[in-house]
């Protein structure tokens, strides 16, 4: 009989496509906002490595936060990643990324932290959350990681994903 931890490799390697939430996965799920309204995020730079390389592996990345923000825009930009949505409708931005991507549900994973991500979770063949996420979705989740949003949660699944494939992230490193 196979153990959970080898479901959810055998899950991983279909993965194709990556959809992550923002505030709270991509970031610590706080904002700061100056007196002129100016809004601040702070990003994990080792997340942003891990997404680089995968790509390596043929895996795309996109983004579905439930709200705009300048700040996520410019962050994805420099990171190249090709799907952004950023738009209360989660469920219809993930079936339009997929239908752009070309990929099954059972070849998406998605990694949230609240319930607005739960209907996007159900509806992707590996639902991720950091460690830090709301229990509704950490009992939802198929891999649940050690680390907290906005600090290494989204490395540690790509890093699982990527050994699900039989490498590491360090073997994807350009010599």
């Amino acid at each position: 009989m196979a153990s959970n931890n080898d479901k959810l490799n055998d899950k991983l390697k279909k993965i194709k496509l990556v959809a992550l939430d923002v505030d709270g996965v991509l970031t610590d799920d706080c904002i700061f906002v100056g007196p002129e309204g100016t809004e601040f995020k702070k990003f994990y730079v080792s997340d942003g490595l891990a997404i680089r390389l995968l790509t390596l592996l043929d895996v795309e990345t996109g983004i579905i936060s439930a709200r705009h923000s300048p700040a996520t825009d410019a962050r994805m930009k420099e990171l190249k990643i090709p799907y952004v949505y950023q738009e209360y409708d989660k469920a219809g931005c993930l079936r339009e990324m997929m239908d752009k991507a070309g990929v099954k549900p059972e070849e998406v994973c998605f990694m949230g932290n609240d319930i607005l991500d739960l209907e996007v979770m159900n509806m992707s063949g590996v639902a991720a959350c950091p460690s830090d996420a709301v229990p509704e979705v950490i009992e939802a989740a198929d891999f649940i990681s050690g680390r907290p949003g906005g600090r290494g949660a989204v490395r540690e699944l790509y890093e699982k994903i990527a050994e699900a494939k039989g490498k590491t992230l360090a073997e994807l490193v350009p010599t």
